[in-house]
Protein backbone atom coordinates (compact mmCIF):
# COMPACT_ATOMS: atom_id res chain seq x y z
CA UNK A 1 0.00 0.00 0.00
CA UNK A 2 2.70 2.37 1.17
CA UNK A 3 4.26 2.09 -2.93
CA UNK A 4 1.23 3.70 -3.83
CA UNK A 5 0.71 6.58 -2.26
CA UNK A 6 4.32 7.48 -3.01
CA UNK A 7 4.35 6.16 -6.40
CA UNK A 8 5.43 9.15 -8.27
CA UNK A 9 8.21 10.09 -6.40
CA UNK A 10 9.86 6.38 -5.62
CA UNK A 11 12.39 5.71 -8.17
CA UNK A 12 11.60 3.12 -11.38
CA UNK A 13 14.07 0.49 -9.76
CA UNK A 14 11.87 -0.18 -6.51
CA UNK A 15 8.35 -0.50 -7.96
CA UNK A 16 9.86 -3.46 -10.45
CA UNK A 17 9.15 -6.83 -10.07
CA UNK A 18 11.74 -9.23 -8.36
CA UNK A 19 12.76 -11.79 -10.85
CA UNK A 20 11.71 -15.18 -10.08
CA UNK A 21 13.45 -17.71 -8.20
CA UNK A 22 15.69 -19.99 -11.08
CA UNK A 23 15.20 -23.50 -11.64
CA UNK A 24 18.25 -23.88 -9.46
CA UNK A 25 16.56 -22.08 -6.54
CA UNK A 26 13.42 -24.63 -6.65
CA UNK A 27 15.87 -27.97 -7.10
CA UNK A 28 17.50 -26.03 -3.76
CA UNK A 29 14.34 -25.89 -2.17
CA UNK A 30 13.59 -29.58 -2.86
CA UNK A 31 16.87 -30.61 -1.02
CA UNK A 32 16.30 -28.55 1.95
CA UNK A 33 13.12 -30.00 2.08
CA UNK A 34 14.19 -33.46 1.76
CA UNK A 35 15.98 -32.67 4.62
CA UNK A 36 13.45 -31.71 6.65
CA UNK A 37 11.24 -34.36 5.72
CA UNK A 38 14.46 -36.32 7.69
CA UNK A 39 14.28 -34.50 10.35
CA UNK A 40 10.63 -34.12 11.33
CA UNK A 41 9.99 -37.48 10.54
CA UNK A 42 12.49 -38.50 13.49
CA UNK A 43 10.23 -36.99 16.17
CA UNK A 44 7.30 -39.25 15.51
CA UNK A 45 8.67 -42.57 13.92
CA UNK A 46 10.53 -44.04 16.73
CA UNK A 47 6.44 -43.94 18.54
CA UNK A 48 5.84 -47.38 16.91
CA UNK A 49 8.97 -48.95 17.12
CA UNK A 50 8.77 -48.55 20.92
CA UNK A 51 7.80 -51.99 21.82
CA UNK A 52 10.53 -53.52 19.18
CA UNK A 53 13.70 -51.87 21.08
CA UNK A 54 12.05 -52.38 24.55
CA UNK A 55 12.25 -56.20 23.72
CA UNK A 56 15.36 -55.69 21.71
CA UNK A 57 17.27 -54.41 24.66
CA UNK A 58 15.15 -55.57 27.56
CA UNK A 59 15.04 -51.43 28.42
CA UNK A 60 13.10 -50.03 31.52
CA UNK A 61 10.17 -48.39 30.32
CA UNK A 62 11.76 -44.95 31.61
CA UNK A 63 14.11 -45.99 28.84
CA UNK A 64 12.08 -45.82 26.06
CA UNK A 65 10.52 -43.11 27.19
CA UNK A 66 14.31 -41.77 26.70
CA UNK A 67 14.84 -42.53 23.48
CA UNK A 68 10.94 -40.73 22.46
CA UNK A 69 11.65 -37.68 24.73
CA UNK A 70 15.51 -37.03 24.57
CA UNK A 71 15.06 -36.39 20.65
CA UNK A 72 12.68 -33.60 21.05
CA UNK A 73 14.47 -32.01 24.24
CA UNK A 74 17.43 -31.43 22.90
CA UNK A 75 15.96 -30.36 19.43
CA UNK A 76 14.13 -27.23 21.21
CA UNK A 77 16.66 -26.55 23.55
CA UNK A 78 19.04 -25.95 20.64
CA UNK A 79 16.65 -24.36 18.33
CA UNK A 80 17.90 -20.37 19.06
CA UNK A 81 21.25 -21.25 19.38
CA UNK A 82 21.05 -23.38 15.78
CA UNK A 83 19.03 -20.09 14.56
CA UNK A 84 21.93 -17.81 14.79
CA UNK A 85 24.80 -19.78 14.09
CA UNK A 86 23.13 -19.83 10.60
CA UNK A 87 23.40 -16.15 10.87
CA UNK A 88 26.87 -15.75 11.45
CA UNK A 89 28.03 -18.60 9.72
CA UNK A 90 25.87 -18.75 6.71
CA UNK A 91 22.93 -20.93 6.62
CA UNK A 92 24.30 -22.99 3.97
CA UNK A 93 27.10 -23.83 5.55
CA UNK A 94 25.40 -24.38 9.32
CA UNK A 95 22.57 -26.68 6.93
CA UNK A 96 25.30 -29.01 5.48
CA UNK A 97 26.95 -29.35 9.02
CA UNK A 98 23.93 -29.87 10.46
CA UNK A 99 22.53 -32.78 7.90
CA UNK A 100 26.11 -34.55 8.24
CA UNK A 101 25.82 -34.35 12.22
CA UNK A 102 21.89 -35.69 11.71
CA UNK A 103 23.40 -38.77 9.31
CA UNK A 104 26.49 -39.91 11.64
CA UNK A 105 23.49 -39.70 14.48
CA UNK A 106 21.33 -41.94 13.03
CA UNK A 107 24.23 -44.28 11.87
CA UNK A 108 24.96 -44.36 15.77
CA UNK A 109 21.47 -45.16 16.73
CA UNK A 110 21.18 -47.64 13.78
CA UNK A 111 24.11 -49.81 15.38
CA UNK A 112 23.22 -49.23 18.99
CA UNK A 113 23.66 -52.13 21.34
CA UNK A 114 21.98 -50.73 24.22
CA UNK A 115 19.47 -48.77 25.40
CA UNK A 116 21.52 -46.40 27.24
CA UNK A 117 23.57 -45.69 24.03
CA UNK A 118 20.53 -45.00 22.24
CA UNK A 119 19.22 -42.32 24.64
CA UNK A 120 22.65 -40.96 24.48
CA UNK A 121 22.82 -40.90 19.95
CA UNK A 122 19.20 -39.56 20.02
CA UNK A 123 20.23 -36.81 22.30
CA UNK A 124 22.99 -36.05 19.98
CA UNK A 125 20.57 -36.42 16.66
CA UNK A 126 18.42 -33.75 18.39
CA UNK A 127 21.40 -31.46 18.81
CA UNK A 128 22.06 -31.99 15.06
CA UNK A 129 18.41 -31.08 14.14
CA UNK A 130 18.31 -28.16 15.87
CA UNK A 131 21.46 -26.75 13.79
CA UNK A 132 19.86 -28.06 10.54
CA UNK A 133 15.98 -26.98 10.66
CA UNK A 134 16.29 -23.17 11.28
CA UNK A 135 18.18 -23.10 8.21
CA UNK A 136 15.62 -24.50 5.72
CA UNK A 137 13.04 -21.57 6.75
CA UNK A 138 15.69 -19.04 6.85
CA UNK A 139 17.46 -20.14 3.08
CA UNK A 140 13.64 -20.07 1.91
CA UNK A 141 13.21 -16.42 3.30
CA UNK A 142 16.07 -14.83 2.21
CA UNK A 143 15.97 -16.82 -1.44
CA UNK A 144 11.92 -16.33 -2.06
CA UNK A 145 9.72 -13.26 -2.55
CA UNK A 146 6.34 -12.33 -3.43
CA UNK A 147 4.15 -15.53 -4.38
CA UNK A 148 6.80 -17.79 -4.49
CA UNK A 149 7.93 -16.99 -1.00
CA UNK A 150 4.47 -17.71 -0.35
CA UNK A 151 4.59 -21.28 -2.04
CA UNK A 152 8.00 -22.23 -1.02
CA UNK A 153 6.75 -21.92 2.70
CA UNK A 154 3.30 -23.64 2.03
CA UNK A 155 5.57 -26.49 0.25
CA UNK A 156 7.62 -26.54 4.32
CA UNK A 157 4.24 -26.67 5.37
CA UNK A 158 2.88 -29.22 3.70
CA UNK A 159 6.09 -30.95 4.68
CA UNK A 160 5.94 -30.53 8.47
CA UNK A 161 2.35 -31.75 8.21
CA UNK A 162 3.24 -35.13 6.75
CA UNK A 163 6.19 -35.62 8.32
CA UNK A 164 4.20 -35.53 11.29
CA UNK A 165 1.89 -38.06 10.13
CA UNK A 166 4.35 -40.56 7.88
CA UNK A 167 6.09 -41.21 10.85
CA UNK A 168 4.45 -43.62 12.37
CA UNK A 169 3.18 -44.86 8.77
CA UNK A 170 6.72 -45.33 7.37
CA UNK A 171 8.04 -46.68 10.92
CA UNK A 172 5.19 -49.46 10.85
CA UNK A 173 6.13 -50.23 7.64
CA UNK A 174 9.46 -50.34 7.81
CA UNK A 175 9.73 -52.77 11.22
CA UNK A 176 6.77 -55.30 9.34
CA UNK A 177 9.40 -55.31 5.97
CA UNK A 178 12.34 -56.75 7.90
CA UNK A 179 14.66 -55.39 5.52
CA UNK A 180 17.82 -57.71 5.65
CA UNK A 181 16.91 -58.44 9.26
CA UNK A 182 17.05 -54.82 10.58
CA UNK A 183 14.28 -54.63 12.47
CA UNK A 184 13.67 -51.44 14.17
CA UNK A 185 17.22 -50.29 13.22
CA UNK A 186 15.93 -49.37 9.54
CA UNK A 187 14.31 -46.27 10.90
CA UNK A 188 17.55 -44.78 11.77
CA UNK A 189 19.68 -46.28 8.97
CA UNK A 190 17.52 -44.96 6.18
CA UNK A 191 18.01 -41.95 6.71
CA UNK A 192 22.21 -41.93 5.99
CA UNK A 193 21.32 -41.98 2.01
CA UNK A 194 18.77 -39.31 2.46
CA UNK A 195 21.26 -37.49 4.64
CA UNK A 196 24.37 -37.76 2.65
CA UNK A 197 22.01 -36.93 -0.69
CA UNK A 198 20.82 -33.40 1.27
CA UNK A 199 23.84 -32.51 2.24
CA UNK A 200 25.45 -33.46 -1.38
CA UNK A 201 22.44 -31.56 -3.09
CA UNK A 202 22.61 -28.57 -0.81
CA UNK A 203 26.62 -27.56 -1.15
CA UNK A 204 25.60 -27.37 -5.28
CA UNK A 205 22.02 -25.92 -5.23
CA UNK A 206 21.58 -23.94 -2.41
CA UNK A 207 22.94 -20.51 -2.63
CA UNK A 208 25.19 -18.77 0.30
CA UNK A 209 23.68 -16.01 1.29
CA UNK A 210 25.29 -13.34 4.06
CA UNK A 211 23.95 -9.88 5.67
CA UNK A 212 26.74 -7.53 4.85
CA UNK A 213 26.70 -6.79 8.88
CA UNK A 214 27.54 -10.51 10.47
CA UNK A 215 26.13 -10.54 13.95
CA UNK A 216 28.41 -11.99 17.03
CA UNK A 217 27.71 -15.01 18.72
CA UNK A 218 26.10 -14.21 22.07
CA UNK A 219 27.52 -17.04 24.29
CA UNK A 220 25.85 -16.36 27.81
CA UNK A 221 22.71 -15.51 25.87
CA UNK A 222 22.61 -19.08 24.13
CA UNK A 223 23.20 -20.89 27.81
CA UNK A 224 20.71 -19.15 29.33
CA UNK A 225 17.84 -19.32 26.57
CA UNK A 226 19.10 -23.06 26.50
CA UNK A 227 18.78 -23.37 29.75
CA UNK A 228 15.41 -21.68 29.96
CA UNK A 229 13.91 -23.83 27.42
CA UNK A 230 15.28 -26.80 29.03
CA UNK A 231 13.45 -26.41 32.45
CA UNK A 232 10.47 -25.92 30.66
CA UNK A 233 10.72 -28.73 28.71
CA UNK A 234 12.68 -31.54 30.43
CA UNK A 235 10.07 -31.10 33.48
CA UNK A 236 6.95 -31.95 31.13
CA UNK A 237 8.55 -34.67 29.45
CA UNK A 238 9.58 -36.41 32.58
CA UNK A 239 6.48 -35.38 34.86
CA UNK A 240 4.17 -38.26 34.08
CA UNK A 241 6.92 -40.35 35.02
CA UNK A 242 8.39 -38.85 38.28
CA UNK A 243 4.54 -39.07 39.71
CA UNK A 244 4.63 -35.27 39.59
CA UNK A 245 7.32 -35.42 41.92
CA UNK A 246 8.36 -32.40 44.16
CA UNK A 247 11.31 -31.88 42.04
CA UNK A 248 9.77 -31.16 38.57
CA UNK A 249 7.60 -28.64 40.36
CA UNK A 250 10.91 -27.10 41.45
CA UNK A 251 12.54 -27.54 38.08
CA UNK A 252 9.68 -25.46 36.37
CA UNK A 253 9.62 -22.92 39.08
CA UNK A 254 13.04 -21.83 37.92
CA UNK A 255 12.27 -21.52 34.54
CA UNK A 256 10.49 -18.23 35.69
CA UNK A 257 13.57 -16.36 36.65
CA UNK A 258 15.86 -17.99 34.02
CA UNK A 259 13.50 -16.33 31.32
CA UNK A 260 13.81 -13.53 32.58
CA UNK A 261 17.21 -13.55 33.44
CA UNK A 262 17.66 -14.55 29.75
CA UNK A 263 15.09 -11.84 28.45
CA UNK A 264 16.99 -9.12 30.87
CA UNK A 265 20.69 -10.30 29.31
CA UNK A 266 19.32 -9.83 25.97
CA UNK A 267 18.03 -6.09 26.97
CA UNK A 268 21.22 -5.27 28.09
CA UNK A 269 23.25 -6.59 25.13
CA UNK A 270 20.87 -4.82 22.57
CA UNK A 271 21.00 -1.63 24.56
CA UNK A 272 25.21 -2.03 24.38
CA UNK A 273 24.57 -2.07 20.34
CA UNK A 274 25.73 -5.76 20.33
CA UNK A 275 23.76 -9.25 19.05
CA UNK A 276 21.36 -10.57 21.36
CA UNK A 277 20.48 -14.52 20.33
CA UNK A 278 17.23 -13.17 19.44
CA UNK A 279 16.24 -9.85 17.90
CA UNK A 280 14.04 -8.44 19.94
CA UNK A 281 12.46 -5.65 17.79
CA UNK A 282 10.61 -9.14 16.08
CA UNK A 283 8.47 -8.79 18.97
CA UNK A 284 7.57 -5.10 18.96
CA UNK A 285 4.51 -4.95 17.53
CA UNK A 286 3.71 -6.88 14.23
CA UNK A 287 2.58 -10.39 13.84
CA UNK A 288 5.64 -12.19 15.24
CA UNK A 289 4.92 -12.63 18.88
CA UNK A 290 1.53 -12.83 18.40
CA UNK A 291 1.70 -15.60 15.76
CA UNK A 292 4.46 -17.54 18.42
CA UNK A 293 1.42 -17.95 20.25
CA UNK A 294 -0.85 -19.00 17.63
CA UNK A 295 1.87 -21.41 16.88
CA UNK A 296 2.65 -23.04 20.27
CA UNK A 297 -1.11 -23.43 21.08
CA UNK A 298 -1.45 -24.99 17.62
CA UNK A 299 1.53 -27.36 17.95
CA UNK A 300 0.05 -28.27 21.69
CA UNK A 301 -2.29 -30.63 20.19
CA UNK A 302 -0.81 -31.99 16.79
CA UNK A 303 1.80 -33.95 18.38
CA UNK A 304 -0.03 -34.90 21.79
CA UNK A 305 -3.24 -36.64 19.60
CA UNK A 306 -0.37 -38.43 17.36
CA UNK A 307 0.85 -40.06 20.64
CA UNK A 308 -2.67 -40.86 22.26
CA UNK A 309 -3.95 -42.24 18.81
CA UNK A 310 -0.83 -44.76 18.93
CA UNK A 311 -1.24 -45.62 21.97
CA UNK A 312 -4.96 -46.00 21.38
CA UNK A 313 -4.49 -48.49 18.65
CA UNK A 314 -1.69 -50.63 19.88
CA UNK A 315 -2.24 -51.22 23.95
CA UNK A 316 -5.90 -50.46 23.45
CA UNK A 317 -6.75 -52.46 20.20
CA UNK A 318 -3.41 -54.17 20.19
CA UNK A 319 -2.63 -53.72 16.45
CA UNK A 320 -0.02 -54.14 15.38
CA UNK A 321 3.12 -51.41 14.26
CA UNK A 322 2.04 -51.68 10.39
CA UNK A 323 -1.91 -51.31 10.97
CA UNK A 324 -0.98 -48.85 13.20
CA UNK A 325 0.70 -46.49 10.80
CA UNK A 326 -1.83 -47.28 8.16
CA UNK A 327 -4.29 -45.79 9.99
CA UNK A 328 -2.28 -42.56 10.07
CA UNK A 329 -2.63 -42.29 6.33
CA UNK A 330 -5.95 -40.62 5.57
CA UNK A 331 -4.32 -37.89 7.74
CA UNK A 332 -1.57 -37.88 5.67
CA UNK A 333 -3.76 -37.77 2.49
CA UNK A 334 -5.88 -34.80 3.92
CA UNK A 335 -2.58 -32.88 5.12
CA UNK A 336 -1.05 -33.26 1.65
CA UNK A 337 -4.63 -32.29 -0.20
CA UNK A 338 -5.07 -28.68 2.17
CA UNK A 339 -1.33 -27.71 1.85
CA UNK A 340 -2.03 -27.62 -2.05
CA UNK A 341 -5.10 -25.46 -1.52
CA UNK A 342 -3.65 -23.50 0.67
CA UNK A 343 -0.50 -22.16 -1.65
CA UNK A 344 -2.56 -20.44 -4.11
CA UNK A 345 -4.90 -18.79 -1.43
CA UNK A 346 -2.39 -17.90 1.18
CA UNK A 347 -1.49 -14.37 -0.61
CA UNK A 348 -5.42 -13.76 -0.47
CA UNK A 349 -6.12 -15.33 2.71
CA UNK A 350 -3.35 -14.76 5.14
CA UNK A 351 -4.45 -15.24 8.70
CA UNK A 352 -8.07 -16.67 7.84
CA UNK A 353 -6.92 -20.14 6.32
CA UNK A 354 -5.56 -20.70 9.62
CA UNK A 355 -8.82 -19.92 11.63
CA UNK A 356 -10.49 -22.44 8.67
CA UNK A 357 -7.63 -25.46 9.36
CA UNK A 358 -8.21 -24.74 13.52
CA UNK A 359 -12.32 -24.94 13.00
CA UNK A 360 -11.38 -28.06 10.60
CA UNK A 361 -9.22 -29.77 13.13
CA UNK A 362 -11.98 -29.00 15.80
CA UNK A 363 -14.39 -31.13 13.17
CA UNK A 364 -12.23 -33.64 13.14
CA UNK A 365 -11.83 -34.43 16.35
CA UNK A 366 -16.01 -34.79 16.88
CA UNK A 367 -15.85 -37.17 14.11
CA UNK A 368 -13.42 -39.38 15.87
CA UNK A 369 -15.44 -39.42 19.06
CA UNK A 370 -18.71 -40.05 16.91
CA UNK A 371 -16.55 -42.63 15.20
CA UNK A 372 -15.04 -44.56 18.63
CA UNK A 373 -18.92 -43.71 20.11
CA UNK A 374 -20.20 -45.74 17.23
CA UNK A 375 -17.43 -48.36 17.28
CA UNK A 376 -16.05 -49.26 20.68
CA UNK A 377 -14.90 -52.53 20.23
CA UNK A 378 -14.43 -53.05 16.06
CA UNK A 379 -13.04 -49.80 14.98
CA UNK A 380 -10.84 -50.45 12.02
CA UNK A 381 -8.63 -48.36 9.18
CA UNK A 382 -11.68 -47.76 7.35
CA UNK A 383 -14.06 -46.12 10.25
CA UNK A 384 -11.27 -44.37 10.96
CA UNK A 385 -10.79 -42.96 7.80
CA UNK A 386 -13.53 -40.06 7.31
CA UNK A 387 -12.49 -38.48 10.49
CA UNK A 388 -8.95 -39.27 9.74
CA UNK A 389 -8.96 -36.89 6.46
CA UNK A 390 -10.96 -34.38 8.08
CA UNK A 391 -8.41 -34.11 10.93
CA UNK A 392 -5.72 -34.07 8.29
CA UNK A 393 -7.19 -31.15 6.13
CA UNK A 394 -7.17 -29.03 8.87
CA UNK A 395 -3.63 -29.60 9.86
CA UNK A 396 -2.96 -28.82 6.02
CA UNK A 397 -4.33 -25.82 6.35
CA UNK A 398 -2.76 -24.42 9.53
CA UNK A 399 1.04 -25.50 9.23
CA UNK A 400 1.02 -24.60 5.83
CA UNK A 401 0.10 -20.82 6.82
CA UNK A 402 1.73 -20.66 10.33
CA UNK A 403 5.41 -20.50 8.92
CA UNK A 404 4.84 -17.47 6.33
CA UNK A 405 2.79 -15.60 8.80
CA UNK A 406 5.08 -15.66 11.69
CA UNK A 407 8.15 -14.79 9.81
CA UNK A 408 6.71 -12.41 8.07
CA UNK A 409 8.58 -9.57 9.46
CA UNK A 410 11.75 -11.64 10.17
CA UNK A 411 14.22 -9.86 7.76
CA UNK A 412 18.13 -9.48 7.31
CA UNK A 413 21.00 -10.68 9.89
CA UNK A 414 18.40 -12.03 12.04
CA UNK A 415 16.24 -14.02 9.76
CA UNK A 416 18.18 -17.72 11.04
CA UNK A 417 17.13 -16.39 14.76
CA UNK A 418 13.73 -15.51 14.36
CA UNK A 419 14.02 -19.19 12.10
CA UNK A 420 15.20 -20.85 15.74
CA UNK A 421 12.84 -18.73 18.12
CA UNK A 422 10.02 -19.98 15.55
CA UNK A 423 10.80 -23.55 15.22
CA UNK A 424 11.75 -23.90 19.50
CA UNK A 425 7.98 -22.49 20.22
CA UNK A 426 7.22 -25.26 17.96
CA UNK A 427 8.68 -28.05 19.20
CA UNK A 428 8.10 -26.81 22.68
CA UNK A 429 4.29 -26.71 22.07
CA UNK A 430 4.99 -30.08 21.18
CA UNK A 431 6.23 -31.00 24.74
CA UNK A 432 3.74 -29.35 26.42
CA UNK A 433 0.82 -30.95 24.73
CA UNK A 434 2.32 -34.66 25.27
CA UNK A 435 2.27 -33.55 28.82
CA UNK A 436 -1.48 -32.26 29.02
CA UNK A 437 -2.92 -34.84 27.13
CA UNK A 438 -0.95 -37.53 28.12
CA UNK A 439 -1.65 -36.69 31.23
CA UNK A 440 -5.16 -36.78 30.94
CA UNK A 441 -5.65 -39.66 28.83
CA UNK A 442 -3.29 -42.02 31.39
CA UNK A 443 -4.53 -40.27 34.06
CA UNK A 444 -8.58 -41.73 33.01
CA UNK A 445 -6.90 -45.26 32.20
CA UNK A 446 -5.95 -45.68 35.46
CA UNK A 447 -8.91 -43.89 37.53
CA UNK A 448 -11.97 -45.66 35.65
CA UNK A 449 -10.48 -49.38 34.95
CA UNK A 450 -12.79 -50.55 37.66
CA UNK A 451 -15.75 -49.16 36.56
CA UNK A 452 -14.99 -50.12 32.47
CA UNK A 453 -15.45 -53.60 33.74
CA UNK A 454 -19.00 -53.25 35.20
CA UNK A 455 -21.23 -53.58 31.94
CA UNK A 456 -18.63 -56.45 30.33
CA UNK A 457 -18.59 -58.16 33.68
CA UNK A 458 -22.94 -58.56 33.55
CA UNK A 459 -22.33 -60.11 30.12
CA UNK A 460 -19.59 -62.35 31.09
CA UNK A 461 -21.68 -63.58 33.68
CA UNK A 462 -24.42 -64.49 31.56
CA UNK A 463 -22.61 -66.51 29.27
CA UNK A 464 -20.69 -68.47 31.96
CA UNK A 465 -24.30 -69.02 33.36
CA UNK A 466 -25.05 -70.18 29.49
CA UNK A 467 -22.17 -72.75 29.95
CA UNK A 468 -23.23 -74.02 32.91
CA UNK A 469 -20.23 -72.77 35.04
CA UNK A 470 -20.84 -72.96 38.54
CA UNK A 471 -21.64 -70.26 40.76
CA UNK A 472 -18.81 -70.39 42.88
CA UNK A 473 -15.82 -70.74 39.77
CA UNK A 474 -18.15 -67.98 37.61
CA UNK A 475 -17.52 -65.41 40.90
CA UNK A 476 -14.14 -65.80 41.05
CA UNK A 477 -13.75 -65.54 37.45
CA UNK A 478 -15.24 -62.54 37.66
CA UNK A 479 -12.98 -61.21 40.32
CA UNK A 480 -9.62 -62.47 38.63
CA UNK A 481 -10.77 -60.40 35.89
CA UNK A 482 -11.55 -57.18 37.13
CA UNK A 483 -8.14 -57.82 39.06
CA UNK A 484 -6.45 -58.13 35.69
CA UNK A 485 -7.40 -55.79 34.17
CA UNK A 486 -7.42 -52.83 36.87
CA UNK A 487 -3.65 -53.97 37.06
CA UNK A 488 -3.13 -53.71 33.41
CA UNK A 489 -4.86 -50.07 33.25
CA UNK A 490 -2.61 -49.05 35.78
CA UNK A 491 1.10 -50.22 34.94
CA UNK A 492 3.11 -48.71 32.03
CA UNK A 493 5.48 -51.55 31.31
CA UNK A 494 3.43 -54.40 29.97
CA UNK A 495 6.45 -56.49 29.50
CA UNK A 496 5.98 -58.35 32.79
CA UNK A 497 2.66 -60.63 33.42
CA UNK A 498 0.61 -59.74 36.34
CA UNK A 499 -0.53 -62.59 38.65
CA UNK A 500 -4.44 -61.28 38.78
CA UNK A 501 -4.04 -62.02 34.88
CA UNK A 502 -1.71 -65.90 35.64
CA UNK A 503 -4.63 -66.60 37.75
CA UNK A 504 -7.78 -65.38 35.45
CA UNK A 505 -6.48 -68.15 32.76
CA UNK A 506 -5.40 -70.66 35.28
CA UNK A 507 -9.07 -70.55 36.53
CA UNK A 508 -10.31 -70.46 32.79
CA UNK A 509 -8.48 -73.50 31.57
CA UNK A 510 -9.32 -75.15 35.17
CA UNK A 511 -13.06 -75.82 33.72
CA UNK A 512 -12.24 -78.05 31.53
CA UNK A 513 -14.95 -76.45 28.81
CA UNK A 514 -12.45 -74.93 26.02
CA UNK A 515 -15.16 -72.46 25.25
CA UNK A 516 -14.59 -70.63 28.83
CA UNK A 517 -11.26 -69.38 27.97
CA UNK A 518 -12.09 -68.15 25.09
CA UNK A 519 -14.75 -66.71 26.69
CA UNK A 520 -12.48 -65.01 29.04
CA UNK A 521 -9.89 -63.72 26.62
CA UNK A 522 -12.62 -62.37 24.57
CA UNK A 523 -14.30 -60.33 27.69
CA UNK A 524 -10.98 -59.03 28.53
CA UNK A 525 -10.08 -57.71 24.71
CA UNK A 526 -13.28 -55.93 24.66
CA UNK A 527 -13.06 -54.53 28.52
CA UNK A 528 -10.19 -53.24 27.38
CA UNK A 529 -11.38 -51.22 24.20
CA UNK A 530 -14.26 -49.71 25.65
CA UNK A 531 -12.24 -48.60 28.42
CA UNK A 532 -8.91 -47.04 26.41
CA UNK A 533 -12.24 -45.97 23.63
CA UNK A 534 -13.92 -44.23 26.85
CA UNK A 535 -10.63 -42.38 27.39
CA UNK A 536 -9.93 -41.48 24.57
CA UNK A 537 -13.55 -39.57 23.54
CA UNK A 538 -13.09 -37.92 26.92
CA UNK A 539 -9.30 -36.76 26.31
CA UNK A 540 -10.12 -35.46 22.48
CA UNK A 541 -12.21 -32.81 24.58
CA UNK A 542 -8.60 -31.16 24.92
CA UNK A 543 -7.99 -30.89 21.45
CA UNK A 544 -11.59 -29.35 20.32
CA UNK A 545 -11.00 -26.74 23.06
CA UNK A 546 -7.29 -26.06 21.68
CA UNK A 547 -8.27 -25.65 18.44
CA UNK A 548 -10.93 -23.34 19.75
CA UNK A 549 -8.23 -21.56 21.09
CA UNK A 550 -6.47 -21.45 18.37
CA UNK A 551 -9.27 -19.52 16.13
CA UNK A 552 -10.42 -16.64 18.38
CA UNK A 553 -6.19 -16.11 19.12
CA UNK A 554 -5.74 -15.74 15.23
CA UNK A 555 -7.70 -12.56 15.47
CA UNK A 556 -4.99 -10.87 17.57
CA UNK A 557 -2.92 -10.80 14.33
CA UNK A 558 -3.11 -7.89 11.55
CA UNK A 559 -4.97 -9.00 8.66
CA UNK A 560 -2.16 -9.53 5.80
CA UNK A 561 -3.47 -10.38 2.10
CA UNK A 562 -0.45 -10.09 0.70
CA UNK A 563 2.91 -12.41 1.98
CA UNK A 564 5.84 -10.11 2.97
CA UNK A 565 7.56 -10.84 0.12
CA UNK A 566 5.14 -9.00 -1.80
CA UNK A 567 5.99 -5.42 0.05
CA UNK A 568 9.45 -5.55 -0.93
Amino acid sequence: MSDLSTGAAAPPAQTDPPPPPTRRAWLGLAVILLAAFMELLDVTVVTVASPEIQNSFHTSYAQVQWILAGYQLTFAAGLVAGGRLGDIFGCRRIFVVGVLAFTGASLLCGIASSGTQLVLFRLIQGLAAALMFPQVQAIIHVTFTRRHRAAAFGALGGVTGLAGIAGPLLGGGLIGLDLFGSGWRMIFLINIPVGVLAAVGATLLVTERRSEQRPGLDLVGTALGTAAVALVVFPLIQGRDAGWAWWIWALLALSVPAVGLFLWHQRALEKRSGWPVVDLALFRGGSFGIGLVVQFVSFAGISAFFLVLAVELQAGYEWSALRTGLAFLPIAVGTGLASGISIPLMPRLGKRLIQAGALVMALGMVALMVTLHTHPTDVSVWTLTPAGLVVGLGLGLIVTTVNDVVLAEAVGPSAGSAAGVKAMVGQSGNAVGVAVLGALFFGLLSSNASAATHDELTRLRSELKRLSVSAPDAAALERSLAECFTGQARITDRSTPLPACTELADQARASGDPAVPRLVRESLSAVRQQHFSYSMKSSLGYEVAVYVLVFLLVFLLPLRRLTPGARR
